[in-house]
């Protein structure tokens, strides 16, 4: 019975670490939308982001299972992070890019100001 136990919080701890990681993807999606680069800027960011995903999954795997991959362990994570993307992730990145602009929303209307002035300043010389 223990073993079943353990076996089913593997599957439940693989299936927070699905959510957890397109969570923590949220914030670099939100991230590159208020920043803007190139192409292979998202490629660095990606792949150091996954490459710190998989060390955390691994380190997870090794902790609770000793290091063997099962498969509904692969099964629970990719139903949690697709589960997450599909109903929550899309009205998160919403509201966070919301409460960021409203944050900033004195920011851009002070730079606002001080660019149409210098702007304007600059066409009268």
């Amino acid at each position: 019975m223990e073993l079943i136990i353990g076996q089913l919080r593997y599957f439940g701890t693989s299936l927070l670490y699905g959510i957890g990681i397109m969570f923590l993807y949220d914030f670099l999606e939100v991230f590159r939308h208020f920043v803007r680069h190139g192409k292979i800027l998202l490629l660095l960011e990606d792949w150091l982001f996954w490459l710190a995903s998989s060390v955390a999954v691994f380190q997870m795997v090794f902790a609770l299972n000793y290091g063997i991959i099962r498969s509904f362990f692969v099964i629970s994570l990719v139903c949690g992070m697709i589960a997450y993307r599909k109903l929550v992730s899309r009205h998160f990145v919403r509201l966070l890019c919301a409460v960021i602009s409203w944050i900033f929303r004195p920011y851009v209307w002070i730079r606002n100001k001080f660019v149409k002035k210098k702007a304007s300043g600059e066409k009268k010389c």
